[in-house]
């Protein structure tokens, strides 16, 4: 799956910029192996300035020179929530693997947030593959940097969120176990605009993040949201 084509629009770019052969070496020492997809990710796309004025992190590495709290993990981490709630990676024995899931973790020492959980079954699969992960996640923090938006999540009753998924196009990618079990799944009507719809397992309505970077795509997705919905 490549993200490059589509993500483009989101967060109106027109070209990429990429991680130094250096680095992408450095991390290669440091692991021994880097999954085809994140050196792809590295070269040509991971320090392009529009990802990281986002809500969360993404981990480059350049990080692993700094970050002292990144030692303390065996996996490859690519995205840390903005709070530190919770952080996504790839486990080590999944490295020399072209594609691999991406699991997140939540578990750490509540007096040292750098003691993050190692073992794998500390960790909870958010994506099934790198690549799904990076799109999901690239769409999802777009959803933070639209001009055009109404200032506010909104809740949507499960009539609303039946109502929302039929009128909207479904992109074939998620976030699971995001924050506290959270699922993200995302919808469009336009190239440029987006829906990030958070359900939660158990108890608690959907809420949802949306916005566009045209005024003419974000009133086409108003048409379809108008009416539903209140703002949490």
């Amino acid at each position: 799956m490549d993200y490059r084509s589509w993500i483009k629009p989101l967060y109106n770019l027109d070209a990429f910029q990429g991680c130094g052969e250096e680095e992408i070496e450095a991390m290669k020492a440091r692991f021994g192996a880097l999954p085809q997809v994140v050196e792809d990710f590295y070269r040509t796309a991971a320090k392009t300035e529009a990802f990281h004025h986002v809500q969360d992190s993404w981990v480059l590495p350049e990080h692993y020179k700094r970050w002292t709290w990144l030692e303390k993990t065996d996996a490859l981490i690519l995205l840390l929530e903005n709070q530190s709630v919770c952080f996504a990676g790839i486990l080590r024995e999944d490295l020399e693997k072209p594609d691999p899931p991406v699991y997140v973790s939540y578990e750490r020492d509540e007096k040292d947030w750098s003691l993050w959980a190692k073992e794998p079954g500390d960790w909870d699969l958010c994506a099934p593959s790198t690549s799904s992960f990076l799109a999901a996640a690239l769409a999802y923090e777009a959803a933070f940097t639209f001009d055009h938006e109404p200032g506010e999540f909104y809740w949507y009753t499960p009539e609303e969120k039946a109502a929302l998924q039929s009128r909207l196009t479904k992109l074939p990618f998620s976030l699971k176990n995001w924050c506290s079990e959270m699922e993200i799944t995302l919808y469009q009507n336009a190239p440029d605009n987006l829906l990030a719809l958070m359900s939660f397992q158990g108890e608690g309505e959907p809420q949802a993040l949306y916005g566009a970077v045209t005024q003419e795509s974000y009133q086409k997705l108003l048409a379809v949201l108008e009416g539903m919905g209140e703002p949490v």
